[in-house]
Formats: structure tokens, sequence, C-alpha cells
């Protein structure tokens, strides 16, 4: 079972077999050109996501597209993996021109990564940041939770913030969440017919929590507390540009929520 395919409802045994569902669908496209290679991405309507780096490093991840936006200053690390600054922006501010605070700060994949990794870091920017269930526990009341050993609701803990500033390890996108689900729906994924939960949360910021839909989870509804290990996940929205050349996302090069 690979976890963070489990959470988007592409539930395979090796990461081969879903790339090989991925190609054989028809529905994978080119996002972008980087480095004399190209940056894949299967999109399901669903909302489950696989993007492909198909030149050095190589790799792929899982994703999830059309969840909640918040704004954030986004630095990539590398191809993959970035730094997600997340900033409690509001109308007010941007008419005074005053900076916004950061409430958060967490690593992240980046569904257009490869062609934002030579470029500054973005700041202000639109993103869609979601977290795929690795190890969640669903508890359909606090008391619940509190049995579990949930004693605080409304938290993030990025390990791969901590990692990156120890030097530890390479980067990557682990945290721990506890957090109340502000609303929740069931999705079909068209590739493998599994199902899984999309879930909002607002604290503490804004968020999309994915979940497997398995016969011993509970039923999630508004008030569900969720909490344990998670991958985040990012999808910029509307880049100013995805690469060196400027493509835009008018011409279809960035991927993500804009094509």
């Amino acid at each position: 079972m690979i976890p963070e395919l489990r959470s988007v409802g592409l539930e395979f045994t090796r990461w081969q077999d879903a790339l090989e569902a991925a190609y054989g669908s028809g529905a994978l496209r080119v996002t972008g050109e980087v480095r004399d290679g190209q940056v894949l991405q299967y999109d399901d309507p669903s909302g489950a996501r696989l993007v492909i780096l198909a030149v050095e490093p190589y790799g792929s991840f899982a994703s999830f597209s059309g969840g909640v936006e918040t704004a954030a200053h986004l630095s990539m690390i590398d191809d993959i993996v970035g730094v997600l600054d997340i900033v409690a922006d509001t109308p007010l501010l941007q008419v005074r021109g005053q900076g916004a605070p950061v409430i958060a700060s967490v690593t992240a994949t980046v569904a257009q990564g490869p062609l934002l990794s030579e470029e500054g870091a973005l700041e202000y920017q639109p993103v869609q940041v979601s977290a795929l269930a690795a190890n969640v526990g669903v508890h359909t009341t606090p008391e619940d939770a509190a049995m579990a050993g949930v004693l605080r609701v409304g938290t993030v803990e990025s390990k791969g913030m901590a990692d990156l500033n120890s030097g530890a390890t390479a980067p990557h996108s682990t945290a721990t969440i506890a957090v109340e689900v502000a609303s929740a729906d069931r999705r079909t994924t068209a590739l493998t017919g599994q199902r899984f939960w999309v879930c909002t949360v607002n604290a503490p910021f804004a968020f999309t929590v994915v979940v497997p839909d398995s016969p011993d989870t509970p039923e999630i509804t508004t008030g569900t507390i969720l909490s344990g290990d998670v991958q985040f996940t990012a999808t910029a929205v509307d880049p100013a540009s995805c690469s060196s050349g400027g493509c835009g996302c008018g011409s279809g090069g960035c991927g993500g929520s804009c094509g």
C-alpha cells in the first residue's frame, strides 16, 4: 500500500502500476518542459492527480486539485518540494500596503514545482494546499478525539520544515495535523472506481484534507476531527510565469489549475 496514492482513491501495489494506469487512460498530458525533458500530469475528474517528472532527477508524486485556496510565499527547495509560508492576507492590508503576517510554514510537493524550481520566490501566491492522509484517525466527537490523545485541535506541525532546518534528511512534505472538518464530501475516481473523502478545514489555515474511504472509516461530517500523519501538496493558482521562458498559464505551460 502506498498511502499518498490510497488517500486520493488511486490505490496500487506499486508506483509503476499507477503510472501505467495513468498512461493507459489517455488522459496523461504534458504540462511543461524543463531541462530538455517533460513534466506530465494525470488529472482525474475526482480531483486526484499524479505528477511525473520525466527528466533527471526523475520522480512522481500524488497530489490533489480543486481544493480551497489560501495565500502563501512559495519558495522551491528542489524540483518537487517547496516551502509555503502561509499568510493571513486581507483586502484591508492590501489597501493599506501592509505586509500580511505569516501564520504557518509547511513543506509541500508542488504540482508546478519542476517549472518553478529555477524561479525566485513567489510572494502572496494563491495556492491550493491539500494534505494527503498517510495515517490519519477519524474522530466523530471531541470526546473520541480526546480519548485517542488529541488534546489540541487546529494544529499543523510540519516535520518537513523541522528536518529542513536541521539538515538531517532530504526535503520531504510530511506533517502531523489535528483539525476540525468544516465540510466534507465523498468522491469516486474515474481511473480506479475507488472512493475517498475530500474535507475542508479552516484552522490553523484554510486547506483540504483527503482521506481514503474504507469500510472501517466513520462517516465524515462537519465537526469530525482528523488527526495524524499527512503529506502536504500544493498547486500554484495562475502563477505569473511557470518557467524562465515566461510561458504563462494561458499557453497551457503551467499545468495545475491553469490547464
